[in-house]
């Protein structure tokens, strides 16, 4: 990208003591002139005094008072065409700031503003100092670009957002020889070591960026801070090897959690204050090869709960979700991944529900909102109150709604189950791929099929996608059926180039798309007679449902998302995902909350989209869902194993040619003789090999041209 000073060539500048283009003083000489009586021979003086003194122009004309600041800065704007932005009220990227060194944006005057993966946005008073956007390039790693800003407001910017000594910089040069001790958790303020200062960077950080979650990970040269915005991952900075350790355990720590275990799983939850606002944050440890990975959910409890009318839902969808809300009893289910909004579609129904006639309960692990006229249970496990424990002694509290925040296990999914069909309304959330696979993993929960079918009330099945940047968005080509070539498709938009509003991503937040389903009663009589997932979707179609892709078209046709979006998203089969250039989806089978987790954890890190199932039963309703591109099954699961997995796969022609890995703890020549026979690609032999994971996984992807073939 050339630099500003490259559009202004045609003539020599005034001077080497006032680097600025000729063009660009005769253009700001002549529009100031236009907008105030500054004559020809002030405007000469303002020049002679900027040399003598080695400042800017327009520096020189406000010192010698023949134009105001704003004046001045606004004509400068009208001549080059860069934005003025208005430092006490335009946001400042957070993540900007901590991208520059304070050192080098204070040698320049330059104040990191916006960002995103490409580029960084700064704010100057100086705009045709090449040395600037070098600098700032080189510091952050992106192409940097130049914005206006007066220099009052730009000196009161550095004071605010590079405090003394606070710079993810400054704290990681202290951090190289210096011990971390455990304290109480104060974002930004004084802090007891670098370590906790860092700490409380990394929470107050995502909450200035808007992040949902903190992914901290361990490499051999330190550990990778990254944080998920509007659902994608972004690399945020990297923490010395000598710190890594100290800041995994002082996020410890403040979870409760044991510094001491490095060798298993680990959950916990604090809150912090950050800026004045209340943040809670659940903590979830790791180990891995290269030690322990921390992810931390960051939940902004001064955010504004969602309520019904803002869910984004369409109305028709809507009107169905609320009327099963309102009925007296039933269970009423929402579904989907991690991160797709489930808990705050589950507090927007207990906010409507709030009328104090009702007695609300919900048990929920942790409490992540409060929420006025709600008795909010949290679950503690180590202290004895499990999920079953606590749903067991709330029945007997006489409530007319029950929300429970996860159906985790059978126990749980009986009493909910019970409760529903016996007079309450309760509320939950399981992790389906639709609303057809929820009924079936109810069933294999152990509820018996009459008892889904007559209570079972809505599912809401849903995923949040990335909205167009209003500002940038351009219209999509598309080639419409038929002979005539490509052209636009009528109302449809694709991200633009970017800009400031969008930090140059194309995206700004995100909208749901769901599905809402309640069966009719030719449905709950085909539930209660055992009928499969794929069944009830066929059923669903034929009723006329609209499914989670016809809600989100209609936010693509609308202009609202993009194509490519909805299917990155949805990533309904590996030929839509191959034309937006959708990585490949690998779906691991294992009644092993570790082994799935380990296997994800490894998958996306070389770049895999995974999914997870943890039964024979839930792999085989997801792959025919899903339509992954890779299967990792465990072979010894309780009721469908992986051999039943296998020769299901194996004998339906839609998914008979899907790649298969097979994980045993079995060896010998028998099992591999028996699972390649039965049609598996590969097998892997437990205890994991990770590498050796990474290389089938590989092989396999790169011999499916030839597979195919």
């Amino acid at each position: 990208m050339p630099h500003i000073a490259e559009k202004f060539t045609d003539g020599p500048g005034p001077g080497a003591d006032a680097p600025w283009p000729r063009p660009v003083l005769l253009k700001l000489r002549d529009e100031l002139r236009a907008r105030s009586p500054l004559t020809a021979a002030e405007f000469q003086a303002g020049l002679q005094d900027a040399q003598r003194r080695g400042v800017s122009v327009p520096e020189s004309l406000v010192s010698l008072s023949y134009v105001s600041e704003r004046m001045v800065y606004e004509a400068l704007s009208a001549v080059t065409g860069l934005a003025l932005l208005d430092l006490d009220e335009a946001p400042v990227s957070t993540l900007a700031i901590r991208l520059v060194p304070e050192r080098v944006a204070r040698r320049h005057d330059a104040l990191p503003v916006a960002e995103d993966n490409r580029t960084l946005t700064y704010a100057t008073a100086r705009p045709f100092d090449p040395g600037t956007e070098q600098d700032m390039s080189f510091a952050s790693g992106r192409q940097a670009q130049p914005a206006l800003a007066r220099p009052s407001q730009l000196a009161a910017a550095f004071d605010r957002f590079y405090p003394r000594e606070s710079d993810v910089d400054g704290l990681l040069r202290r951090l190289r020889g210096t011990s971390a001790r455990p304290g109480r958790a104060r974002p930004r303020a004084q802090s007891e070591s670098p370590i906790t200062e860092l700490c409380d960077h990394i929470v107050s950080g995502a909450i200035a960026s808007g992040a949902s979650d903190v992914h901290i990970e361990p490499f051999t040269d330190g550990a990778i801070v990254r944080y998920r915005i509007d659902g994608i991952l972004e690399t945020i900075f990297t923490v010395p090897p000598e710190a890594v350790a100290q800041m995994t355990n002082r996020f410890k720590v403040l979870a409760r959690a044991d510094i001491a275990t490095h060798h298993r799983p680990q959950d916990g939850a604090f809150n912090v204050d950050v800026d004045g606002r209340a943040v809670f944050v659940r903590l979830s440890t790791m180990p891995t090869v290269y030690g322990e990975t921390v992810v931390l959910r960051v939940i902004d409890s001064d955010h504004h709960l969602a309520t019904l009318d803002t869910l984004g839902y369409e109305p028709d969808s809507l009107a169905r979700f609320s009327r099963a809300i309102e009925r007296p009893d039933g269970l009423v289910l929402i579904t989907g991944p991690t991160g797709c909004g489930k808990t705050t579609v589950l507090y927007a129904a207990l906010h409507a529900l709030r009328n104090g006639r009702r007695s609300i309960v919900s048990v929920e692990d942790p409490v992540e909102r409060r929420i006025e006229g709600i008795n909010q249970i949290p679950v503690n496990v180590a202290a004895g109150t499990s999920f079953a424990a606590i749903l067991k002694s709330v029945l007997r509290q006489d409530p007319n709604v029950l929300m429970v925040g996860e159906i985790r296990d059978n126990e749980v999914a009986q009493i909910v189950g019970q409760a529903a069909y016996t007079g309450h309304l309760v509320l939950s959330s399981m992790h389906t791929g639709d609303a057809a696979s929820a009924m079936t993993r109810l069933l294999n929960l152990g509820l018996e099929p009459y008892k889904v079918a007559e209570s079972l009330t809505a599912v809401v099945a849903q995923r949040l996608v990335r909205k167009l940047c209003p500002a940038c968005r351009a219209p999509e080509a598309v080639a419409p059926e038929g002979p005539g070539g490509p052209g636009p498709a009528a109302g449809r938009m694709r991200p633009g180039t970017g800009c400031a509003a969008c930090k140059h991503t194309g995206y700004v937040d995100r909208v749901a798309v769901a599905e809402v389903f309640t069966p009719t009663d030719d449905m709950r009589v085909a539930i209660a007679k055992g009928i499969t997932a794929v069944e009830l979707r066929g059923m669903m179609k034929t009723a006329g449902h609209r499914s989670m892709r016809d809600a989100g078209m209609a936010l693509v046709n609308a202009g609202v998302t993009s194509l490519a979006e909805l299917n990155r998203v949805l990533a309904e089969d590996a030929d839509e995902r191959r034309k937006v250039g959708g990585r490949k989806r690998v779906l691991i089978v294992d009644d092993d909350r570790m082994i799935r987790t380990l296997v994800k954890l490894l998958l996306e890190r070389d770049g895999y989209s995974v999914l997870q199932a943890e039964d024979g039963r839930e792999g085989l309703d997801m792959a025919k869902v899903e339509r992954p591109d890779l299967v990792i099954t465990d072979l010894l699961m309780p009721d469908v194993d992986g051999y039943q997995v296998l020769g299901a796969l194996r004998s339906d022609a839609a998914l008979s040619l899907l790649p298969v890995v097979v994980l045993t703890a079995e060896t010998g020549p028998g099992t591999e003789r028996t699972v390649l026979d039965l049609g598996a690609d590969d097998y892997l032999v437990k205890p994991l090999d990770e590498e050796g994971l990474l290389r089938r996984v590989r092989s396999i992807f790169a011999r499916q041209p030839r597979l195919a073939a």
